[in-house]
């Protein structure tokens, strides 16, 4: 049985859920994100769209000004909490899930691992914003890869979403299903 199944428990699930609501909090409440968010152009920084091109991360990073974009680089480097917030409460529900299932054996126990495809992506999207922030003015080289690392983000939020929902649907399944 894989570690993270020994590990998961009900409790362990809900203290990491709790954790990972008031870190997002502070994170996303505190510090540079709300000043951040107050100079892009919407409202909306680049990673919370799909689609985004250079050409416009380019736009964003110049209408922040100077301060925003040190403001930016920090938020970024803080961004990495996100992943290891959200993965870890997401492995130890799915984990308990599937303990509470009593799914501990074959394909579904790599299920509590799938949040590590959300931490990868997440990483590589802070790290290649970070550098296009500090290389501004010049156009970063791996700005192109942002459009792909963000729909990597979202599609591996919602597989987490959905894997959630599957154990969910395995410990409450109804009779006769």
């Amino acid at each position: 049985m894989p570690w993270i199944l020994r590990v998961a428990n009900g409790r362990r699930a809900l203290a990491a859920v709790v954790v990972a609501l008031a870190g997002l909090g502070l994170l996303f409440g505190t510090g540079p994100f709300p000043r951040v968010r107050a100079l892009a152009p919407g409202g909306t920084l680049p990673e919370e769209q799909l689609g985004y091109s250079p050409e416009r991360l380019m736009a964003f990073l110049g209408a922040i000004g100077p301060a925003g974009r040190a403001d930016y680089i920090l938020f970024q480097r803080l961004d990495i909490l996100t992943p290891l917030l959200i993965g870890g409460a997401a492995a130890l529900v799915i984990g308990w899930l599937l303990v509470r299932a009593g799914a501990t054996a074959g394909r579904t126990t790599a299920l509590p691992y799938v949040p590590l495809l959300f931490l990868l992506a997440e990483v590589l999207e802070d790290f290649v914003l970070a550098r296009a922030a500090r290389s501004y003015p010049e156009t970063s080289a791996l700005s192109p890869a942002l459009p792909v690392l963000t729909g990597v983000k979202f599609a591996a939020l919602f597989l987490m979403g959905a894997v959630v929902v599957y154990g969910w649907r395995l410990v409450w399944k109804p009779k006769g299903d």
